[in-house]
């Protein structure tokens, strides 16, 4: 049996409660970010794991050494998975839900279907649009918007738009823009010969007048 010196095992426990208090800031940090909620829940769920595998420890006393030591090191990679799960798929783990008084800034109408929706922060500010032809719009002619008071000065951060043919959140980069019925619709798999928008063009032209620098 592997034998730990009381400094080793004291530096374990002190380690996984340090890991514990991440996850615990963790859940507060995601919740106020607005993610969905199993995200926010799921540190929680490692802090649960992790103390009750405490106290398995304190029950078999003569393996606590090696429980602490597989309790610190499941806590450590399931926190990171945790992490770099939530910041590679934004598009999956963010709740993208507007409040009810949400109005879209290009028409300047409540927000009352979601199927259409899109979102994009600008600067400090997150907006929502009722549908992807409107936030286009807002891309193309951002110069209008502004001195209209419709969005503030600031560095387009991240958009994101739900896709028609696949009903999913997905980063702006990563659809395709189809002309349909002279609006702009966003695919995953656009139509057969259908003439595609690129995205980073929009984006770029935007960002040229909307950033602050």
């Amino acid at each position: 049996m592997i034998r730990f010196e009381d400094y080793e095992v004291a530096v374990v426990i002190i380690m996984t409660r340090f890991l514990e208090a991440v996850a615990i800031v963790l859940a507060i940090y995601l919740a106020l970010k607005k993610y969905k909620l199993r995200y926010v829940i799921a540190p929680a769920g490692i802090v649960f794991l992790s103390v009750i595998t405490n106290l398995l420890g304190l029950i078999y006393r003569d393996y606590f050494p090696v429980i602490a030591s597989v309790n610190f090191l499941t806590t450590a990679i399931l926190l990171f998975l945790l992490v770099y799960y939530v910041v590679k798929n934004p598009e999956k783990t963010r709740d993208f839900t507007p409040s009810k008084d949400t109005r879209c800034p290009v028409c300047n109408v409540l927000i009352l279907r979601e199927d259409e929706l899109c979102t994009a922060k600008i600067g400090d500010y997150t907006y929502f649009f009722d549908n992807c032809h409107h936030l286009v719009q807002l891309l193309q002619e951002p110069q209008y918007f502004l001195e209209r008071g419709s969005v503030f000065k600031g560095d387009i951060k991240e958009i994101f738009v739900k896709t028609k043919d696949t009903k999913r959140w997905k980063k702006f980069n990563d659809v395709k823009l189809v002309e349909e019925n002279g609006k702009i619709v966003p695919y995953e798999n656009p139509p057969k010969g259908a003439k595609v928008l690129d995205p980073e063009e929009l984006l770029s032209n935007a960002q040229n007048i909307l950033g602050r620098g």
